[in-house]
């Protein structure tokens, strides 16, 4: 349901974007001066911002009328109150003494990583491998950008709504992780390629239809084998470390991004392969086995009171 609703507004926001410069320079030549908000703006660039903005600030206004419950924190019902830093080593620790769980941690970095340059790039793409594409069906560059946004959106709202449904693997959960991002790996080689407006929409729609099965079945694993008292801790350490290749990658693909296509396919191909061998890692395989995380964490702490 998260993905699915994470996935709804890029079915509507990229066309709207699109129009964002059409609208500001309609309402400008209509308004009288200062008579319009939207007039004032000089372009859609800033238009789509300010929107960006005001939701942002809408659905942030929201958090403060929701109520989140705390789970008890030890057997006696009390509620034990620790400094951050200690949460965040706690987190950190039962993450550490339990291999499988940081094997599952480094797969969604090092996915993350790879497929940044396909976000990232996608608008040069448009200007360079697709831009003759673009030129023989009539697209403008904005259109075209909204297009790759939908058919994001699309794949992100249709698997959400099945795997809702479904509610996805009972056992195997592992395998329902790897061999999503293998096959987004493989879409993600597909777009690099490409050099067709539409196929490039498809691999996207293809890429994000991935998303929610691997998530679901992620969290699904994360949920089951972290106790409730720890959750918070231990989910608050893991979601920093999973995405802080975003700005590392993000960064490399501006340096390495001056062709575009053959960094995407790359990094798509560098996923295959690191998920494939995944597969064969019998820590990892093994992550859905609490009572044997559990022995490898007690036998850790029990070398580290010995030391």
């Amino acid at each position: 349901m998260m993905s699915t609703a994470q996935n709804l507004s890029l079915l509507l926001a990229p066309a709207l974007a699109a129009d964002c410069p059409a609208g500001a320079g309609a309402a400008g030549s209509s308004a009288g001066k200062g008579r319009h908000a939207i007039g004032s703006f000089e372009d859609g660039t800033a238009l789509a911002l300010a929107l960006d903005g005001l939701t942002f600030f809408a659905t942030t206004t929201v958090l403060l009328f929701l109520t989140v419950p705390s789970p008890l924190g030890n057997a006696t019902g009390e509620h034990v109150h620790h400094s951050l830093r200690t949460d965040v080593r706690s987190g950190f620790n039962f993450i550490w003494h339990r291999p499988p769980l940081l094997w599952l941690l480094a797969a969604f970095a090092f996915a993350n990583l790879n497929a940044t340059p396909a976000i990232i790039l996608q608008p040069l793409l448009l200007k360079s491998t697709l831009a003759a594409d673009l030129a023989s069906r009539g697209f403008s560059y904005e259109s075209a950008l909204a297009l790759l946004g939908t058919a994001d959106g699309v794949g992100g709202v249709a698997a959400g709504i099945i795997v809702s449904v479904w509610g996805g693997l009972k056992r195997h959960r592992i395998r329902g992780v790897l061999v999503p991002m293998i096959l987004g790996g493989l879409a993600t080689v597909a777009l690099g390629l490409s050099s067709s407006l539409y196929l490039s929409a498809l691999t996207l729609l293809v890429f994000s239809f991935m998303g929610p099965f691997l998530h679901a079945r992620a969290q699904t694993i994360w949920q089951t084998q972290t106790p409730h008292e720890m959750q918070g801790r231990v989910f608050a350490v893991r979601r920093p470390i999973g995405e802080g290749t975003l700005p590392v990658a993000s960064g490399l693909s501006g340096v390495l991004g001056g062709a575009f296509g053959a960094v995407i396919a790359g990094c798509g191909a560098v996923q295959v392969l690191f998920c494939l061998v995944q597969l064969f890692n019998q820590s990892l395989l093994r992550v859905e086995d609490r009572a044997w995380l559990d022995e490898l964490a007690a036998g850790q702490d029990g070398s580290h009171t010995a030391t």
